[in-house]
């Protein structure tokens, strides 16, 4: 096992309370306090729906992102060792974003890149300045 994981800058398009999302904002942003604190699990490219893997925010380019809004984010997998699918997405490619069995919002990938789990502030601080990319 590695400590390698890719790091991947997505659009993320929320769903609408009314098509199944999310019924509360996520407060998210990009300070220290919330990085990695949402936690949803997405489907990969040519995955069948329900399927999904971990994937946590490190951070999202806004605060209070209300169901039905765009937003953009960075998401570091948790388990690239055990599912290498991860590191074969690609800019344009779309991913599920789950919460439980409901699927809350679709992401595009903008852009992929490497880090660790282990992250410093400086690491964590270039991988949202990609936000602004």
């Amino acid at each position: 096992m590695t400590d390698a994981r890719p790091a991947i800058g997505v659009r993320l398009a929320l769903a609408t309370s009314e098509a199944g999302g999310r019924h509360t904002p996520l407060l998210g942003g990009n300070s220290a306090e919330v990085r990695m604190q949402y936690r949803p699990n997405w489907g990969l490219p040519g995955w069948p729906r329900g399927d999904q893997t971990a994937a946590p925010v490190l951070g999202f380019s806004r605060s209070n992102i209300r169901p039905g809004d765009t937003t953009d984010a960075v998401i570091i997998p948790l388990f690239a060792d055990h599912v290498p699918q991860w590191w074969d997405v690609a800019p344009g490619d779309e991913l599920r974003m789950y919460e439980g069995m409901r699927i809350c919002g679709r992401a595009v990938i903008l852009w992929t890149d490497r880090t660790t789990l282990a992250l410093s502030d400086d690491e964590a601080a270039r991988l949202l300045n990609r936000l602004d990319e």
